[in-house]
């Protein structure tokens, strides 16, 4: 009984901490109103102090705990976490890149150890023994995944590193060829052809940040002074950072953010709402010294338990307890365990991404790619749309699913290319959201009226507002596709009818099915698009069309549209990398981007450009993302 009650204090002090937490979201939700309360706004906070395999850090756990009290009480629904080891890292990155898939803000802080590798930079989990670079690149977390999880944002991604600490890593890791490929600091990263992105670090590129001496590092100290000011626009407050920092090191320090933020302002508070009331940020501490109980009588009333949060305590308070590395493979199973249910209860594509996303090997990789692919055979509820950014006019009534309008219209599709689609979208303008895509080639659509630069249409059971420029009511011979003829429905598992989505791929509602053995399919048009190992192909059939997954539709011959086998990428080369780069910046460049790095501008002309966010096709987007994969693969 003794053994159990250091936990039940521990566990009193974590509810309070949580009330704390309520409270205060409640507080500055009443004070600030419809504007907060009608924006998601998420946040995953992290410090990671406690190193297992070299000197502890000071600081970090009380960064974030400041961090996410400030951030709780502006209104976002935080997820805060402390000394997380490599897997509780992956599984919190997990997680929180499913919340921020529908958020308007997603906010991530970070402070702990981090590191440069070939120009590539990791977040150290305090478990990671980084002995050897071999090794370190897979115990540490890649910055670019923590990009990738707030790159959904609807309005800004905002990313804060603190972790440009002098890592004590670097000077005994075993270096690849004998090069210096580890580096103080962090690498530059660019952020040339995101939308509503903001990263900042803590110092300059390959420089290191001192982690205080006071109760907070500088960085953090001086973003907790202006994070919550009313009326502060994003970019000027990260300058007030700056500038804070500098002026407290004496110049030793100067944090450094890059940003591609959207054309409207972007402000955490807003101007003329009170400053949110910050809860007090005591929580639990960590590294009170535990009772003198028998170890292993506490392990063994642990595991009895099956309580993973008992399990959890056992590792903090012991540590470096023979039975630690057992406990830590106890509470990874049970964290699998638990977000596998948590996962199959959810069913959707991005659910089970996430679970690839955090357990990479999981025993239920198989499954979970499995069902990311059975996703389109399965109906699904029609979610209802967001609300436009700007007043449009009604469209027309949505056709049942399986009961779509005849394609019997004047119109068709110009002047796009074989391997690109037009965007249908929810109004009038770039600035509303995508809602399906047209083929190429498509004919036989009705054309409602058009403003001069943007039509309302409707395409079967796709329905929307489309360029103008790409449409025709010119009689002309329909271009046919290589993926043109008559197919049938095949392999569709349980006999589940497939789905028809208003667009070429799961992100689009479904709109129409069919039934599992149709036959005499009539195929316009099958697009390649990233992540899928079959083409998705615009068809119809009956009173029924859509875009259906090539997976289940097969040919007269037997065969499934799927794509050419890809080219073997080449070495990488200093050649190959910028080249690489020069592709992809290349089309944003033809869509009139205005470049802001010293290498951007170097390269290309501003002389004239027009936007920071340009409006890339669907086509120009999927190479975008080609040559970035192939640029990660490449080591550029």
């Amino acid at each position: 009984m003794n053994a159990l009650l250091p936990l039940a204090a521990d566990m009193a002090g974590k509810i309070l901490w949580g009330l704390r937490k309520i409270c205060a979201a409640v507080a500055v939700l009443f004070l600030l109103g419809v504007q907060l309360s009608a924006e998601t706004r998420v946040a995953l906070v992290i410090g990671n102090a406690a190193y297992q395999n070299n000197t502890p850090l000071t600081n970090p756990v009380n960064d974030a705990r400041a961090i996410a009290a400030k951030l709780t009480a502006m209104g976002f629904d935080v997820s805060l976490h402390e000394n997380l080891d490599g897997q509780s890292f992956r599984i919190a990155l997990g997680e929180f890149s499913e919340k921020a898939l529908n958020s308007d803000l997603a906010v991530v802080f970070y402070a702990g150890h981090g590191i440069e590798m070939n120009g590539q930079n990791y977040l150290i989990p305090v478990d990671a023994k980084m002995k050897s670079e071999s090794t370190a690149q897979f115990e540490a977390v890649q910055l670019e995944q923590v990009l990738g999880a707030v790159r959904t944002a609807g309005k800004l991604g905002l990313v804060m590193i603190d972790a440009c600490r002098n890592d004590p890593f670097s000077a005994t890791m075993t270096r690849n060829n004998g090069t210096r490929s580890v580096s103080r600091g962090l690498a530059p990263i660019s952020v040339e052809g995101e939308t509503g992105m903001l990263i900042s670090f803590a110092a300059e590129a390959g420089r290191t940040a001192d982690d205080g001496n006071a109760d907070h590092s500088p960085y953090t100290a001086a973003v907790l002074a202006v994070l919550d000011q009313p009326g502060l626009e994003v970019g000027r407050m990260f300058r007030a950072v700056r500038a804070r920092v500098k002026e407290t090191t004496g110049g030793a320090q100067v944090p450094i953010e890059q940003a591609q933020l959207p054309d409207q302002d972007i402000y955490l508070v807003p101007a003329g709402a009170p400053a949110p009331v910050t809860a007090a940020t005591t929580a639990p501490d960590a590294t009170a010294a535990p009772p003198a109980d028998d170890p292993l009588l506490v392990y063994l009333e642990a595991l009895k338990s099956g309580d993973r949060a008992a399990m959890e305590d056992f590792i903090r308070r012991y540590p470096d307890d023979p039975r630690a590395v057992d406990a830590r493979a106890v509470v990874a199973d049970m964290a699998e365990t638990d977000f596998w249910a948590d996962t199959i209860a959810k069913n959707t594509e991005a659910g089970f991404r996430a679970y690839l996303l955090g357990f990479p090997q999981g025993r239920y990789k198989t499954e979970a790619t499995n069902r990311i692919a059975a996703l389109a055979m399965v109906p699904a509820k029609v979610p209802t749309a967001e609300p436009a950014p700007e007043p449009a006019p009604e469209l027309q009534a949505a056709a049942e699913p399986g009961n779509c309008p005849a394609q019997t219209g004047d119109w068709s599709v110009t002047g796009i290319a074989s391997d690109d689609t037009l965007f249908v979208r929810m109004g009038p303008g770039t600035t509303y959201p995508e809602k399906g895509e047209l083929a190429y080639n498509a004919a036989g659509i009705t054309n409602f009226g058009c403003d001069g630069k943007w039509c309302q249409i409707e395409y079967g059971c796709i329905s929307g507002y489309a360029s103008a420029k790409y449409l025709t009511d010119q009689i002309s011979d329909t271009a046919t596709s290589a993926y043109s003829g008559l197919y049938a429905v095949v392999d569709s598992p349980k006999d589940e009818p497939l789905n028809l989505r208003a667009g070429p791929g799961t992100q689009y509602e479904v709109v129409a099915t069919l039934p599992f053995d149709a036959q005499s399919v009539i195929v316009t048009d099958c697009q390649m698009i990233d992540s899928y190992d079959y083409r998705w192909c615009n068809l119809s059939w009956n009173a029924a069309s859509g875009w259906g997954y090539g997976r289940y539709l097969q040919d007269g011959q037997g065969q499934k549209p799927q794509p050419p086998a890809p080219a073997p990428i080449a070495a990488a080369s200093a050649n190959t990398c910028f080249d690489l780069w020069y592709q992809r910046n290349a089309i944003f460049a033809a869509n009139g981007y205005c470049f802001g790095t010293a290498k951007g501008k170097a390269n290309f002309s501003n002389d004239s450009c027009t936007t920071t966010t340009p409006n890339l096709s669907a086509s120009e987007r999927r190479d975008v993302d080609r040559i970035k994969s192939e640029e990660k693969r490449n080591g550029c």
